[in-house]
């Protein structure tokens, strides 16, 4: 069986900080401390924007500047310095974007990994699985950012509503045909996260755990930045315990704190209690 990884998306540390001033030139400094790539980025830019002040002085000033200044060639030294550190920086942020890019890969394939064993569980063909793409991109991680609530029109709020109490209530063959029919008559939809959660709540209630595991995953893996994405995540870690996986579950329920650091405590929490309780390591 193939094993899931550790999904931390944590950015790579690198070498730079300290602060540049950009009023004058004999005031620029180098970096030595940590950034992420923004950091890095912006920092550029600002190194940029010192050299053209550099380059403008040195175009029209003389050999020797009055009232104590530096003279052309310190300027020149400057300049040199400048551009050492911007190709500096330069590689740093390529190294940092190459290792995003490795882990965000790294990252859809261990998701891959779970959906080739459900399907394995399910008596599926594994060969008709799609090929797995990066989970959203080099932005997927530490720094996910939970989606603030979609703005949808009012019937399909209200059927999602209609299915959603049906599972409440314990109508579980209504509530998820309902839920069903939602997903295919908003195909794309802000909620479709939301819809694929209560499906697999009505499911993991009925102790269908192979099929709730399958809309937890598709739930998060349609909207990993929607509001439901950390619960579905935590419930598909749950639900993976329940069918016996304890190593997925384990390293599934991880991610939800990794993956959303600043998500809702009681799901971060939960999913904590969860991993003591499956003994994970």
């Amino acid at each position: 069986m193939r094993g899931l990884i550790d999904l931390r998306t944590g950015l790579a540390v690198v070498c730079l900080a300290g602060a540049l001033a950009v009023a004058l030139p004999a005031n620029a400094q180098t970096w030595t401390g940590a950034g992420s790539s923004e950091d890095l980025q912006y920092r550029l830019s600002i190194i940029d924007a010192e050299l053209a002040d550099i380059r403008a002085r040195l175009g029209g000033a003389p050999a020797k500047s009055t009232g104590g200044g530096a003279s052309s060639g310190e300027a020149m030294i400057r300049l040199d310095r400048l551009e050492a550190e911007i190709q500096k920086l330069t590689g740093q942020l390529e190294q940092i974007q190459f290792e995003q890019r490795r882990v965000a890969e790294d990252a859809a394939q261990r998701f891959g990994d779970i959906e080739f064993r459900l399907t394995e569980l399910e008596g599926g063909d594994t060969s008709q699985i799609p090929a797995v793409t990066p989970l959203g991109g080099i932005q997927q991680g530490a720094n996910t950012q939970v989606a603030a609530a979609p703005e949808v029109s009012v019937s399909e709020r209200g059927d999602l509503d209609r299915a959603i109490d049906d599972v409440k209530q314990g109508r579980f063959d209504q509530g998820e045909d309902r839920l069903r029919q939602f997903l295919n008559a908003y195909p794309s939809s802000p909620l479709e996260g939301e819809a694929y959660y209560w499906l697999g709540e009505s499911q993991f209630i009925r102790g269908s755990f192979q099929a709730a595991a399958r809309s937890f995953l598709d739930g998060y893996s349609r909207n990993r930045t929607g509001p439901s994405a950390p619960n579905n995540l935590y419930r598909l870690g749950v639900t993976l315990g329940r069918l016996g996986q304890a190593s997925e579950a384990c390293l599934t329920l991880r991610e939800v704190r990794h993956q959303f650091p600043s998500g809702p405590s009681d799901v971060l929490d939960a999913a904590d209690a969860e991993s003591r309780t499956l003994n994970c390591s």
